[in-house]
């Protein structure tokens, strides 16, 4: 069932959020999801930035008071089958009127100030449906997804958009229309930054251009280019780190009163030789060398400290004696 958009029904709006009861004082009207069917009553909302009308059942935006201020409109999810009445509104900055019945784009152009606007699922179909957004120089962002676009010369429509920034043309036949679609699209709109589902990098335009001068080849060499480019600043930025770095050691070394140099003063005490263990015990090399004077245990692998000392009395023509090894249970196993 259709409500209708009465004096009485948008005070109760603002009550519910909250909002001024002095309609002049709200900067901001929630309307959406509320079975309208057609737009009136706003004329007191003179102050407002944005509205919201999605999700009710709007054919047309006739009703529109001049709304000076109006920065963002919101239809979305109506029944509009015309854009019409944003004359009142020429100060618009952002329009959605998406998952609507468009089947042309138009009524836009006198809104000077336009710089986003949003058409998914709608019914634009042909070039001629779109032909109007070159008379929107104001756009930076247009979305047209999900909607049957197929003739790619939609790009000579887009090109005379001068600044636009942000692309959406994926849900349209128009991807697979044009062959090397993303390469085509960039070199063909110098100033995109956003196309469809990622962002537009510099090194990704570069490539494109190169590729449309001189083909694969000219890619081929424009990657490998920007591949050094990129090895050589690692590198430089690798280079002037240490230099930093050990500028900043030189300064801590003369402000502890250490000698010159790029090192680290905190690793000056750490020997720069073999590791050095601690020295044995005296119980443990008086042991080794009673133990040396006997013939080693058969079958017992020793210690190389052990052989080594047995070794050394023996060229010093030291006694070694006999071992008498008793027989112990364990070795049996």
């Amino acid at each position: 069932m259709c409500a209708c958009m009465t004096k009485e029904a948008l005070l109760e709006i603002c009550k519910q959020n909250q909002l001024y009861r002095t309609p002049s004082l709200n900067d901001k009207l929630y309307l959406n999801f509320k079975g309208f069917s057609q737009i009136a009553c706003l004329e007191e909302y003179v102050n407002l930035k944005a509205l919201f009308l999605e999700g009710n059942v709007l054919e047309s935006l006739e009703g529109l008071p001049p709304l000076k201020e109006l920065k963002c409109l919101y239809v979305q999810q109506n029944c509009i089958y015309k854009i019409s009445n944003l004359e009142e509104v020429e100060n618009l900055d952002t329009l959605n009127i998406s998952n609507n019945q468009l089947t042309h784009l138009e009524g836009l152009s006198c809104c000077k100030n336009l710089r986003t606007l949003i058409a998914t699922h709608n019914h634009l179909t042909t070039l001629e449906s779109v032909e109007h957004l070159a008379e929107c120089k104001s756009l930076q962002t247009l979305d047209l997804q999900s909607n049957q676009l197929s003739d790619p010369a939609i790009l000579d429509v887009l090109k005379q958009i001068c600044d636009l920034r942000c692309l959406y043309l994926k849900g349209n036949p128009v991807v697979s229309n044009i062959r090397n679609y993303r390469k085509i699209v960039i070199t063909s709109i110098p100033t995109l930054t956003y196309l469809d589902d990622r962002p537009v990098f510099d090194n990704e335009r570069k490539i494109a251009e190169a590729w449309l001068e001189g083909g694969l080849e000219a890619e081929r060499a424009m990657r490998n280019k920007l591949k050094e480019e990129e090895d050589n600043r690692n590198r430089q930025n690798h280079e002037f780190m240490m230099q930093m770095r050990a500028q900043g050691w030189r300064e801590r070394r003369k402000q502890l009163g250490l000698p010159e140099g790029d090192t680290d003063p905190a690793f000056d005490e750490l020997s720069d030789g073999e590791y050095e263990f601690e020295e044995d015990p005296q119980e443990l090399i008086e042991a080794r060398q009673r133990l040396a004077t006997y013939t080693a245990r058969p079958g017992e692998e020793e210690p190389d400290e052990l052989s080594s000392q047995r070794q050394k009395f023996a060229s010093d023509s030291k006694v070694i004696l006999e071992g008498q090894w008793c027989h112990r249970p364990e070795d049996d196993g």
